[in-house]
C-alpha cells in the first residue's frame, strides 16, 4: 500500500480535496490518501512547510507528500517530483523545497504533463494526479526532466553571546506561538545566567523556561521547549495570539543578563 498525503490550505467546504481524493484512488485500489491538514492559512506556504516538515518523517518511508498550498504551477515554477529523506514531496519549485529540508536533495524531476495541459484553474489536480502514476509505476524516464530545486532563504536566527533573535513561525489552533528559536542554541548560550524573553516589543517579558503546561498557573503566559525542541510562547488555558495579536511576523528575543 502507497500513502499519499495532501496539505493544504483548501478550507470551508471546497471541492478540490474530494477531487484530488478521488483523482488519486482512481490511480490504484493500493493507494491511501491522508490529509495532514487542509487549514493552513490562506496563501501561506511557510506554515505549509512548517507543518509538513515536523509531520512528514512520522509517515512510512516511500510515502508521496503533495504540497497544495499555492500549488498552481507557471513556466517559471513548474510542478516537481523531489526524492528526500527517504520520502516522495510534490509541489511547485518555487524555493519552498529548500525550506522543507536542513540538507537539500539532489534528486528533482519536473513533471512533463504541466509543458502541454490546457489551463484550468486547478491545473495541481491532474499534475498531482500525473505525479503520483509516475511514482508509482516509475516512469521517471519517459515523463519527467531531471531540474535543479530552486532556493529560498529561510527566516533565520541571530544570536550572540548576549541575545538570540528569533520569530514566530507557526501559531497553532490552540493560540500557542512557535518559535524558530532552537533549544540546543538556547542551552549553548544560557551558561546558568538569568534571562528575559521579550515577545513582539519591551512589553511582555518573560523570566523563566516552564517544564509543561502545568509548571504555570491558570492564564499565565509562559515560555517552554515544545516536542519539536522549539521554544513556544503560550498562555496556560489561554490564546496567546489572539491576545497579543501574534502572527508569523512577531520577533522574540532573548537578552541574557550578565552575572553579577
Amino acid at each position: 500500500m502507497t500513502i499519499v498525503t495532501i496539505t493544504s490550505d483548501w478550507q470551508r467546504g471546497d471541492y478540490y480535496y474530494g477531487a484530488l481524493n478521488g483523482a488519486l484512488l482512481s490511480l490504484s485500489s493500493e493507494l491511501r490518501v491522508v490529509a495532514i491538514t487542509n487549514s493552513v492559512p490562506s496563501f501561506d506556504v511557510l506554515q505549509e512547510i512548517f507543518i509538513l516538515k515536523s509531520s512528514f518523517r512520522f509517515f512510512p518511508k516511500n510515502s508521496i507528500h503533495l504540497l497544495g498550498v499555492m500549488s498552481e504551477p507557471n513556466p517559471s515554477s513548474p510542478m516537481v517530483i523531489v526524492y528526500g529523506e527517504g520520502h516522495y514531496f510534490v509541489g511547485v519549485n518555487d524555493g519552498r523545497f529548500s525550506l522543507l529540508f536542513d540538507n537539500l536533495p539532489s534528486l528533482c524531476f519536473e513533471v512533463l504533463l504541466g509543458r502541454d495541459i490546457p489551463f484550468s484553474s486547478f491545473l495541481a489536480l491532474e499534475l498531482f494526479r500525473e505525479a503520483a502514476d509516475i511514482i508509482i509505476t516509475n516512469t521517471f524516464e519517459s515523463r519527467t526532466k531531471v531540474c535543479d530545486i530552486k532556493r529560498e532563504s529561510s527566516p533565520s536566527v541571530v544570536s550572540n553571546e548576549k541575545s538570540i533573535t528569533g520569530r514566530v513561525i507557526f501559531c497553532d489552533s490552540f493560540g500557542n506561538a512557535v518559535t524558530n528559536i532552537e533549544k540546543s542554541l538556547f542551552d549553548s548560550l544560557h551558561k546558568g545566567r538569568d534571562f528575559i524573553i521579550y515577545v513582539q516589543g519591551p512589553y511582555m517579558k518573560i523570566t523563566r523556561i516552564s517544564r509543561g503546561y502545568n509548571d504555570s498557573a491558570l492564564g499565565e503566559i509562559i515560555a517552554l521547549f515544545n516536542s519539536l525542541g522549539l521554544l513556544e510562547i503560550a498562555i496556560n488555558l489561554g490564546d496567546i495570539t489572539s491576545l497579543e495579536n501574534l502572527n508569523t511576523s512577531s520577533e522574540v528575543r532573548i537578552k541574557f543578563l550578565d552575572e553579577i
